[in-house]
């Protein structure tokens, strides 16, 4: 009996196995002791879909001497607002990526301990942390395949941008595609701020505030046990950051005022926290009970700066600050110790945040600019 399909078959198969082998031969993502040497672009101009996948590459990487660690709202501290204003940095990268997850942070946290020579580190202590790791999944745009012991597995990522990156690597090029490239992105971002601005947007988001007084201030069930990746993630990673003698800054992400009204509206249906403001308080309490005090390390937040997180003007959407002057003076402020939350102050900033959001009116009024020292 005659197979005609069977050779075409055969060789689809054979092209197939070819190509994983040559990914796994060459590994663009220097996943593997052996493959060909693997750089970054100089810009570090990488767009958070592609820094999923550049772990190893940046862990491997021994001269970047400052990591930032974060997710979509600290993508805007660029690789050059760090070289310019942090004291010792001559390389830096931005590692935050979207969405992340006890299991994927672990992975990340991981591959960092085991390769990076990084000297500094900028972690931000988003609200993720506030939901239990049991509760926590990683998102599809995270390879997680490609950092666990299964090595086959990693075949999963073999797709046309990785085989651009496979050529790239063979002809001697940084790991980058123009698929990973910021531009496109930067025009999302513009778009997303015109449509925070509109008449109709600016009025929707008065409406929040307005009718969600009576319930901004309800009392969080959080305690620092329930946040166990706090416990279980961020503070094990920074007390072996520590003890290698490692600078660590922790970084509060600036979410704008709005953002505890929005979410606590009713109408958000599975986005309603209405806890959320004292949810975030206490898990910046735990953060600093359990951080405070380990040698090189300090803690940020910037909610006290007047005009900054009150101010729609300076954000894309109530969770992203979009204003790189303020970007900048966050960067200053750290390299200077300024805004720090310490075990001594905790209490008094807290309850300060927390009478300023519970009086808060919603403004839209004026992009921030730093005070004139």
């Amino acid at each position: 009996m005659k197979r005609p399909f069977l050779p075409a078959i055969v060789a689809i198969a054979a092209a197939c196995w070819a190509t994983a082998l040559a990914f796994i031969l060459v590994d663009p993502f220097d996943l593997y002791p052996w493959g060909m040497a693997v750089s970054l672009t100089s810009s570090g101009a990488y767009s958070m879909q592609s820094t999923p996948y550049l772990v190893d590459a940046v862990a491997k990487t021994a001269a970047i001497d400052t990591l930032f660690l974060g997710t979509s709202t600290g993508h805007f501290y660029t690789k050059k607002m760090m070289e310019e204003i942090l004291p010792n940095t001559h390389r830096a990268f931005n590692l935050s990526y979207s969405n992340p997850s006890s299991s994927d942070r672990t992975a990340v946290t991981r591959a960092l301990l085991r390769y990076s020579h990084a000297r500094r580190f900028i972690i931000e202590a988003d609200w993720t942390y506030m939901v239990p790791k049991e509760e926590q999944h990683a998102a599809q745009s995270f390879p997680l395949y490609l950092y666990d012991t299964v090595w086959w597995n990693d075949v999963r990522g073999i797709n046309w941008q990785t085989l651009q990156l496979s050529f790239a690597v063979l002809r001697g090029e940084p790991l980058w595609i123009s698929a990973w490239s910021q531009e496109a992105e930067l025009e999302g971002y513009r778009r997303r701020y015109a449509l925070l601005h509109t008449a109709a947007a600016i009025a929707e988001f008065t409406g929040f505030v307005s009718r969600n007084k009576i319930s901004i201030d309800t009392p969080s069930e959080l305690s620092c046990g329930s946040m166990n990746a706090i416990g279980d993630d961020l503070v094990p990673f920074v007390s072996a950051l520590s003890a290698r003698g490692a600078e660590v800054d922790i970084l509060m992400p600036v979410y704008s005022w709005i953002l505890y009204y929005w979410t606590t509206d009713p109408d958000r249906r599975g986005l309603s926290r209405p806890s959320l403001l004292n949810d975030q308080l206490r898990m910046r309490n735990c953060v600093v009970q359990a951080l405070d005090g380990l040698p090189g390390v300090r803690i940020f937040a910037f909610d006290d700066v007047p005009g900054l997180a009150p101010d729609a003007r300076n954000y894309f959407d109530p969770v992203h600050l979009y204003n790189p002057a303020a970007n900048r003076y966050v960067l200053q402020s750290i390299a200077k110790g300024e805004h720090r939350l310490t075990r001594e102050n905790i209490d008094l900033k807290n309850s300060q945040m927390q009478v300023a959001v519970i009086g808060y009116r919603f403004t839209n009024d004026q992009v921030w600019a730093p005070p004139v020292e």
